[in-house]
């Protein structure tokens, strides 16, 4: 009687607990609902929306995912759970994978409205592999000083691309495309890009990327046609973009504007209260502080410039006020760009980790263009401060390092 007595007391005070522990996962409080959770037994969805947020355990975390959906397949757990997978497979590159779990979503939820336009969006990636990394090893390449471009080799082709933690798909342009060998598929898919639209683009895919010492297979790349930015300024052989499934699978990157990027070293001990990096709703997004108040921005080295948005104007009005000056500025992405009213401040001074960086000058879109959650979008102007740049997916660092601290 004794022991059933402590079963249901346990039971009870795991079921008061949910509502809070909800309520972190639907504000995304999560080293917060990390805690919470060291306390309680079960709930997978919480567990893995942590996992998949933090880049941990991935093999770990669909096993998780796919037994709440088989739970209950019609619930909102498994709705929530599918949703969880489809981000864990399209920032590893795992794009079969991610067009049948939304097949099956879309079969297990019909009335839903936001089916239409999870189809549209999803269209341009069926028929796509999953990726696969074959090997890795630490290497350390040589690249133009300021240059994000680094050697590859595609299916036996030299290549020079840059890497750009704002792209969720490798991308090439329709010759790059065409002098490698590669195959284009017609699709009708749309993909987001950085001054806020949507552009159409077909896809290719190479069987072997080898980058340093890391080997991949079934590499997949979205198409654009070369008279779009920024293949219309860049010479044959360098029209082309490593994107996230590419970075994660390298797992950490140090980048010295000098000339030399150090890849695929071991990561560090991941540790949730040291990381400032998250993958949010298909967003690289780094945690840093300004005059003393956290804030979260977008991590784009494909991005030469940084902007910050409405949301930015919302926390720091006065700062505005006071010191901005209203004017236009210009946000390019692939195939567009766009001009948006703005607020230009002189300076500002933003903490990235431990290091101070100064953005001059600091323009603020009147619009968000952005992830929801962020102030901005963090440019190589604000990297390029740094002796280097240090992206550790493993631990989800985002580090600013002096020359001193480079291994």
């Amino acid at each position: 009687m004794l022991i059933c007595c402590l079963a249901t007391f346990a039971a009870l005070c795991e079921a008061q607990m949910t509502p809070d522990l909800k309520s972190l996962y639907d504000a995304h409080k999560w080293t917060a609902l990390n805690d919470r959770l060291q306390k309680v037994n079960g709930l997978p969805l919480y567990r893995a929306a942590i996992n998949v947020t933090f880049n941990q355990d991935p093999q770990g975390s669909e096993r998780l995912l796919l037994s709440v959906i088989s739970a209950a397949p019609h619930s909102s757990e498994a709705y929530e759970a599918s949703e969880w997978l489809s981000h864990l497979y399209f920032y590893r590159g795992e794009y079969s994978s991610l067009v049948s779990v939304m097949e099956k979503r879309w079969a297990a939820f019909p009335q839903k409205e936001a089916n239409s336009q999870e189809q549209t969006a999803i269209r341009g990636f069926r028929g796509l592999p999953n990726q696969i990394l074959e090997s890795t090893r630490p290497s350390k390449l040589k690249h133009e000083p300021g240059s994000i471009f680094i050697p590859l080799s595609i299916d036996g082709n030299s290549a020079t691309y840059f890497f750009d933690t704002g792209a969720w798909i490798s991308c090439m342009s329709e010759s790059e495309a065409k002098r490698l060998g590669l195959k284009i598929r017609n699709t009708s898919g749309t993909l987001g890009q950085s001054a806020g639209t949507r552009v159409g683009f077909q896809t290719a895919v190479a069987q072997d990327v080898v980058v340093g010492n890391t080997h991949f297979r079934n590499v997949s790349f979205a198409v654009f046609p070369d008279n779009q930015e920024p293949w219309s300024g860049l010479p044959p052989g360098r029209r082309g973009i490593l994107g996230i499934p590419i970075l994660v699978g390298l797992q950490t990157l140090c980048w010295e504007g000098a000339g030399a990027i150090q890849l695929a070293e071991p990561p560090e001990p991941f540790n949730i209260r040291r990381s400032n990096l998250t993958f949010d709703n298909d967003h690289l997004v780094v945690t840093a502080v300004i005059q003393n108040q956290k804030i979260a921005a977008t991590v784009d080295t494909g991005a030469i410039s940084t902007d910050l948005y409405k949301p930015f104007a919302a926390m720091f009005g006065n700062l505005l006020k006071q010191y901005g000056k209203k004017g236009s500025t210009e946000v390019r992405g692939v195939g567009h760009a766009e001009a948006f009213d703005s607020v230009t401040l002189p300076e500002l001074r933003i903490r990235v980790g431990n290091s101070d960086i100064i953005l001059s000058p600091a323009h603020v879109l009147l619009k968000s263009i952005g992830a929801n959650c962020c102030v901005g979008n963090f440019g190589m102007d604000l990297f390029k401060q740094a002796f280097a740049m240090k992206i550790d997916f493993g631990a989800m660092t985002l580090q600013l390092l002096r020359a001193e601290e480079v291994h």
